[in-house]
């Protein structure tokens, strides 16, 4: 007997953590895509997206799209300015806010919403000066970029909607990645080792970028210990060295990361902390 697979909504589609995220989806998931291109960075078709502007387009259609749907993953990001402004990132919060609410209004379950470590990036200040050893999601977010204010306020929208105050509850999942790349000693030749190992901290692999998005729209109870279906889990790989906690990832919805940075770059990490610098 087959079993229908559960029908996911990717926004961002054609977006760089998109592409790492889509043949996991793909594989696991009846799944539509939204972006407003349906190329990639790189000029590369992306099958099956449809074309669509989630913060300008037409809302009766936005409707029609997630109707059915149990779960969206937003990855979608208007990309702003350098630096970016106030306006720049309203324009990121408007867009989410709208996914929030067209979510509630057409029956989508769950909310998986690509949020990223900057929602609270001034703590490594006081990291970097060995005055702190880790953070904590339930640590108060403080962003020190209008971009990570942005993100903080997509996960105060995100308990809103879950709380259930204003109207039926909505499971919210927020995923605060740090490093979704791999990560090469040749970009800090001439930066302090401290940069480059807060890289080798929050460093996440592929696969388990991949696990913690598929776990996150697959686990029944995402209740938070109040019974409010809100997460924030922290995106890195079960590195050694790492500053960012993943216990609740762990305890919530059996997080298991498969890679350490600590193992993977060893060698670069050997010849790094080798130089001399000392620039902690």
């Amino acid at each position: 007997m087959t079993t229908a697979r559960k029908p996911v909504l990717l926004t961002g589609a054609c977006g760089s953590i998109a592409g790492q995220l889509l043949p996991a989806l793909r594989s696991h998931y009846d799944l539509r895509l939204l972006d407003v291109t349906d190329v990639d960075r790189d000029g590369h078709r992306v099958e099956g997206v449809e074309v669509f502007d989630l913060l300008e387009g037409d809302r009766a259609r936005l409707e029609e799209l997630c109707q059915g749907v149990d779960t969206i993953v937003h990855t979608g990001y208007v990309r702003a300015g350098s630096p970016p402004t106030y306006a720049d990132e309203r324009r990121n919060v408007d867009m989410t806010q709208r996914v929030y609410e067209t979510a509630v209004q057409t029956g989508v379950k769950r909310v998986v919403c690509a949020s990223t470590n900057q929602a609270s990036k001034w703590y490594e200040q006081p990291y970097y000066a060995k005055l702190i050893d880790r953070i904590n999601t339930d640590d108060y977010p403080r962003p020190d970029t209008f971009y990570g204010w942005a993100k903080a306020a997509y996960e105060s929208l995100g308990f809103l909607y879950a709380c259930g105050s204003i109207g039926r509850a909505l499971e919210v999942v927020q995923l605060r990645i740090v490093v979704p790349r791999e990560v090469s000693a040749a970009d800090f030749t001439n930066r302090p080792l401290k940069h480059y190992l807060r890289d080798i901290a929050g460093y996440i692999s592929e696969r388990d970028l991949q696990q913690l998005f598929v776990k996150s729209i697959d686990t029944e109870d995402i209740d938070d210990e109040f019974g409010v279906p809100f997460q924030i889990f922290y995106g890195v790989s079960g590195n050694a060295r790492t500053f960012w906690s993943i216990t609740n990832a762990r305890r919530v919805i059996d997080y298991q990361p498969e890679d350490d940075s600590e193992i993977k770059f060893a060698a670069e990490i050997a010849a790094m902390t080798a130089r001399g610098d000392h620039a902690l």
